[in-house]
């Protein structure tokens, strides 16, 4: 099990837009930036590094505790949270050929403790 502590960010509605030269640039905000560092720091405390050569992926789930009862969308952080298990080395890509089965579950409302709580099957 991979535990994420805190609220975790949305990247797809965290996007800051700027222009250089003319050209439109689109990049994750700095809030989502600052997360990303964070919470990778968090997986790497953990043990939690590098694929494991030979063995695939059969099934994620992840288990997200709010800090509160504001409304959220469980696959948009779910996206945040793979992305990062790539970036971490734990998963090769989040494409359905390496990840085929991700179950999401709202664990519920937990004011002292908000996190993810993520179980990779490796077959």
């Amino acid at each position: 099990m991979i535990t994420i502590l805190g609220k975790i960010p949305s990247k797809k509605n965290s996007k800051k837009i700027f222009s250089i030269r003319g050209r439109v640039i689109i990049a994750p905000s700095t809030i989502y930036e600052k997360w990303h560092r964070q919470a990778k720091q968090q997986v790497l405390s953990q043990g939690q590094c590098g694929c494991q050569e030979g063995k695939k992926v059969c099934k994620i789930e992840i288990n997200l505790y709010a800090p509160d009862k504001r409304r959220g969308d469980l696959t948009n952080r779910a996206e945040s949270i793979l992305d990062l298990l790539v970036d971490c080395g734990i998963l090769k890509d989040d494409n359905w050929f390496e990840v085929p089965q991700v179950v999401l579950s709202f664990g519920g409302v937990d004011r002292e403790n908000p996190r993810a709580e993520i179980f990779i099957d490796i077959a």
